[in-house]
């Protein structure tokens, strides 16, 4: 059984204990700035009561925590029970000797996040091309565990072990065969005749009964049970059709038939290769999926991100039309992981680094860390590359070697594919700015190209001198825009994706990350990189709707055309370039001004799954743009923009993405427009006051006024624990009618 305990902590610096304030999980020490300036690094702790009532005698309760920056002490009643160091993976801590007494106890978390060279990523935060935060910034459980259990993944500290393991050891349409390894303790002070049964689930229905495994298992003594099993016709997990299946595991006294513990783990069956003469195979068919890097963290509360918000992330980057992600340069939250599984996102999960190599016990620690992430996310179908490997860092071949090895020592069998930027590991990752993604080759080992699309625009040193940017590009040709700086620079960046990714698709690289999916704050530079496809309140520039129109579009089971693409960016305003582009995945576009049909588009000579269309306008005329997509020679979509008139009102846009708030905290961002009277958005308008006000169930964690960015303020908005009932948001732009929305 698993209790969250996020609320009623009692958070303090450890410079100023008496300054309490009570917060709830997940939590950051201090609000972020949407730059990454003036970072706090330093000490804090939490506190709360911790109680079991009527405790079970032969039961264990261990805390969980699923993250905390970086160096975390937990004391029970001013008694240290553990120190851990490391923020980005989970451990737990064993409280039963306090527990047991059914009395109020004090739990006290410390928290250090300043830099130390022992702990990845180890560069100091003042160095560094991304921001590592503080806090309890992912949830903490309480953990009840019978006498006779199934371990923790992690915690168990079991090579290849732990927990529960699955494993597809060959599959096709046909037939899968799956193993299974269960990982079991017995904490009490009896032998126990135990009995380890199995049950595959496909939604709800129960595929199969695996037979049960039998052994008497003795106090303090643990054993590790494996499973091979086959299911006929399986449902493959791949990108468009993610199935994903749950193994029961019931743990019973074969004596008394008394149920001990169940537990249940979701996977997919799956199988994939990678070579360079075969690409990458998923279930026996080619794909070459299109993705992009990704950091977690959010505005104004950076790492401290909810389950479903993260979730919202890989629906975002779904609905762009990547489907794939490299989560650098840290692992990232597991409810993003889920949603990868989900969503058919395949996913390069990588340990923290980032052009920084320490000392021996700093080696040590990425052996540890390496293990670590193998074990919590091996279950995951979606993840197939491992990247355990320091970012952009020279590394002794020991190190590299030794990482390898833990890699599959980790996960034994032929669908370990580790990758690290030096050729050591089972597959080589390079990124597109240091111009070898073409000419690299090392027999038939397989390229991905890591990154692209910011930094060959960005300077000429090859991306190891950052800090001091030496050789500098032409800042106009860059792909860093801010949305609110407007069509030209939007267009620019969109270009250069496009000539990028061309450029990637011609060479034998398997699959390649654009960098970035979204803007984010960095701590060695003071302004947010913005190289993203979506800024940091995750509205999108016009290179997002590039990305969109690369997806082949296809038939539903109703005749429907669905993944289709028709974007106009332009914002069509006397400023607007008179070369217009359009973004669609249609076989050819039909332009029209004021419903005067200006011509059918031409597309552009670039070697991509859908070039962009152009068209040559001789002058600007205010009105309606409208761009008409065709497929066999159907109209199948279209899209309009329109000069926008003045300012007139103001509209609200709760940006869920197709996600309603959870019941368990959430967090979601809130857009309020300047429009016209027509409702087209005023781009063009100056900078204006904002302002949203909440009822009681909602909080806005962001300032509650800011300034409008091309005629749109962003706010971020938390929800509490439980269902929203009659929740409302009020958005006031200054000098406009103030606009109201009931949940």
């Amino acid at each position: 059984m698993h209790q969250d305990i996020l609320q009623d902590w009692d958070f303090s610096y450890e410079d100023s204990p008496n300054q309490i304030s009570r917060v709830c999980l997940p939590h950051n020490p201090v609000p972020v700035g949407l730059d990454g300036q003036n970072h706090w690094q330093g000490r804090c702790c939490y506190r709360r009561t911790l109680q079991v009532v009527s405790p079970a005698p032969d039961s264990l309760y261990k805390l969980y925590f699923g993250g905390a920056m970086h160096t975390a002490v937990v004391y029970i009643d001013d008694q240290v029970v553990l120190v851990h160091e490391g923020g980005y993976l989970p451990f737990e801590v064993d409280v039963t000797a306090y527990l047991r007494d059914g009395l109020p106890h004090l739990l006290i978390v410390c928290l250090d996040n300043t830099d130390n060279f022992d702990i990845l990523p180890g560069k100091p935060l003042a160095e560094l091309d991304f921001c590592w935060y503080g806090g309890l910034y992912r949830n903490v459980e309480l953990r009840t565990y019978p006498a006779v259990h199934i371990t923790e993944l992690v915690s168990a500290g079991k090579v290849a072990g732990g927990g529960i393991f699955i494993r597809t050891l060959n599959a096709t349409e046909e037939s899968a065969e799956i193993s299974t390894g269960v990982h079991v303790f017995n904490s009490g002070n009896a032998v126990v005749p135990l009995l380890v049964s199995l049950s595959l689930f496909y939604g709800e229905k129960c595929l199969t009964e695996i037979p049960a495994a039998r052994a008497q298992l003795g106090p303090q003594k643990d054993r590790q049970f494996d499973f091979n099993f086959r299911v006929k016709n399986p449902h493959l997990w791949d990108l468009q059709n993610p199935h994903l299946y749950h193994i029961k595991v019931c743990l019973s006294d074969e004596c008394s038939g008394t149920v001990l513990e169940e537990r249940w783990e979701r996977f997919g069956i799956r199988r994939v290769s990678m070579s360079r003469s075969g690409g990458l195979v998923l279930n026996g068919q080619h794909i070459r999926p299109r993705g992009a890097n990704r950091h977690q963290d959010h505005p104004w509360v950076g790492y401290a991100v909810p389950d479903q918000a993260q979730r919202r992330d890989a629906l975002r980057m779904k609905q762009a039309g990547f489907d794939y992600v490299r989560l650098s340069h840290y692992p990232q939250a597991p409810a993003f992981l889920e949603a990868c599984d989900e969503l058919g996102i395949l996913v390069m999960n990588c340990i923290p680094g980032w052009q920084f190599f320490g000392e021996s016990r700093f080696e040590e620690h990425a052996y540890r860390v390496a293990r670590e992430l193998v074990r919590r996310d091996r279950n995951h179908p979606c993840v197939v590359l491992w990247e355990l490997s320091l970012n952009e860092t020279p590394m002794p071949e020991a190190f590299m070697q030794r990482l390898q090895a833990i890699g599959h020592e980790e996960y034994p069998g032929d669908q370990m594919f580790t990758c690290g930027w030096l050729d050591a590991y089972d597959v080589f990752i390079h990124s597109r700015q240091h111009e070898r993604i073409h000419s690299w080759q090392n027999g038939d080992k397989a390229l991905v190209v890591a990154e692209y699309g910011d930094w060959e625009y960005y300077a000429s040193n090859e991306g190891f001198d950052q800090k001091k940017g030496l050789g500098l590009l032409d800042a106009d040709k860059n792909s860093r825009v801010l949305r609110r700086e407007g069509e030209r620079p939007m267009l620019q960046q969109a270009a250069n994706f496009a000539e990028a990714l061309e450029d990637t698709l011609a060479s034998p690289a398997l699959t390649d990350g654009l960098w970035s999916m979204f803007d984010y704050p960095r701590g060695y530079e003071p302004a947010r990189a913005a190289c993203g496809v979506m800024d940091v309140f995750r509205l999108p520039k016009f290179s997002y709707f590039f990305y969109q129109s690369q997806r082949w579009p296809y038939l539903d089971e109703m005749g429907r055309v669905e993944d289709l693409t028709i974007y106009i960016a332009s914002h069509w305003t006397p400023q607007s370039s008179l070369n217009i582009t359009v973004f669609s995945n249609a076989e050819y576009v039909e332009l029209f001004l004021n419903d005067e049909l200006l011509g059918q588009m031409m597309l552009s000579s670039r070697d991509l799954p859908h070039a962009p269309f152009h068209y040559t306008m001789d002058r600007f005329i205010p009105g309606t743009l409208r761009a008409v997509a065709y497929i066999s020679g159907k109209t199948v979509g279209e899209h309009r923009v329109t000069t926008p008139d003045t300012p007139a009102k103001v509209s609200i846009l709760p940006d869920t993405c197709g996600l309603a708030p959870a019941d368990a905290q959430d967090l979601f961002f809130v857009h309020l427009r300047l429009e016209d009277a027509q409702g087209n958005l005023c781009v063009d308008s100056h900078p204006v006051e904002a302002q949203l006000k909440t009822s009681s169930e909602l909080f806005v964690v962001s300032p509650k006024t800011v300034l409008t960015e091309a005629g749109i303020a962003s706010f971020l908005v938390r929800k509490e624990q439980g269902p929203i009932q009659g929740a409302s948001l009020t958005g006031t732009i200054s000098g406009y009618v103030p606009v109201a929305l009931s949940f």
